[in-house]
């Protein structure tokens, strides 16, 4: 199995029956066919010490079970292997390319999100933090580039030509707790209701402020339902979401779902 990192998260302790101490730890890869959730256990996370989003992996003697969110999950033990931007007969695609599943399961509230896990919340955007909204990342493999222009990116160990991303960041609350959310590309851009490059313009050619420009689109008090990945943002030290698909809440359907639940 050969997919390039999408998503990644810390790697999480347990106590076992026996009260032994687990480790594990998760990875989305991808290809154009989409993605597929990976679990490293045990002495094998230690690799995901040396792994970034848009990294390129090689998984071998690993095995297959069903997952907890549909389809199938890759668990790599003891006996597997992960061998890292491994030569490929063909170039994947970069992270922005790489088609995103939808989440089937349920809804969780927020005050019971855990770290490296994939869920959907619903709430309500109580903040948003009015950071610089666009920013120059790597096409192929995601990462932020400092420079305009062409540069090197150290990660993909050639000359890219930057690309504006869309970036934002707010607090969702559902009523049992609260959750940062950050959401990039294609999701921030329907959030902001412009692509990246008129972001762009619109804050250097036609000189709006950062707050005149998070004033537009009018997100502050929205409903939202966003699934992504749980994790924990350190330098905050509180969990995150970061956002892989956006949806708003529909009545007429929540209304259905409603009469069918009454009828079980």
């Amino acid at each position: 199995m050969v997919g390039r990192i999408t998503d990644r998260s810390e790697i999480s302790t347990f106590t076992r029956e026996d009260e032994s101490e687990g480790k594990v730890g998760f990875l989305t890869i991808g290809d154009e066919t989409g993605t597929i959730r990976v679990a490293i256990w045990g002495d094998r996370t230690e690799v995901m010490d040396r792994l970034e989003r848009g990294d390129v992996i090689k998984i071998t003697e690993s095995y297959t079970v069903p997952g907890n969110y549909g389809g199938a999950e890759i668990h790599v033990g003891e006996r597997g292997k992960i061998e890292t931007n491994p030569e490929c007969e063909e170039e994947l695609p970069p992270v922005s390319e790489i088609p995103c599943e939808h989440f089937q399961q349920t809804k969780a509230r927020i005050e019971e999100v855990e770290e490296g896990t994939r869920t959907k919340i619903r709430g309500t955007v109580v903040k948003i933090f009015e950071r610089d909204p666009v920013f120059s990342a790597c096409p192929k493999c995601g990462r932020s580039l400092d420079e305009e222009g062409e540069t090197l990116c150290e990660k993909c160990g050639e000359a890219v030509e930057p690309e504006p991303t869309a970036v934002v960041s707010m607090m969702v609350d559902d009523g049992t707790g609260s959750i940062r959310v950050v959401a990039f590309g294609e999701i921030g851009e329907e959030l902001f209701g412009k692509s990246a490059e008129e972001i762009s313009r619109a804050l250097n050619d036609e000189g709006k402020d950062l707050h005149e420009f998070y004033d537009e689109p009018d997100l502050l008090g929205r409903e939202v339902i966003f699934s992504g990945t749980v994790r924990r943002d350190d330098y905050f030290d509180q969990l995150e979401l970061r956002a892989r698909d956006l949806s708003y809440p529909d009545p007429i359907e929540e209304a259905n779902e409603l009469l069918e639940k009454m009828k079980e």
